[in-house]
């Protein structure tokens, strides 16, 4: 199991989330991060993947992409604290 998840926004800033994407992947690899790169579909796309990463146990969640992004994550995994059992 990763100990991260990044949750990705490959239509954030333009597209620049989906260039920079590769380069994320290599950087987080060079410093040997033990992470699970998952990329968002559509709206509201991160807040799922965000609960489903706190139901899994992750370390960290990181959230790449603009406001919008970081606030679904954020959402994400208010949401997994509310149904745990205690906090994340």
């Amino acid at each position: 199991m990763s100990a991260a998840t990044v949750i990705l926004n490959p239509t954030a800033g333009r597209g620049a989330g989906k260039c920079l994407s590769s380069q994320i992947v290599e950087q987080l690899r060079v410093h040997g991060l033990d992470f699970e790169l998952d990329t968002t579909k559509a709206p509201g796309h991160a807040t799922d993947l965000a609960r489903q990463a706190a139901a899994h146990g992750r370390e960290a969640v990181v959230a790449v992409g603009g406001d919008g992004t970081v606030n679904e994550v954020l959402n994400g995994l208010m949401q997994a604290n509310d149904s745990a059992d205690g906090p994340i």
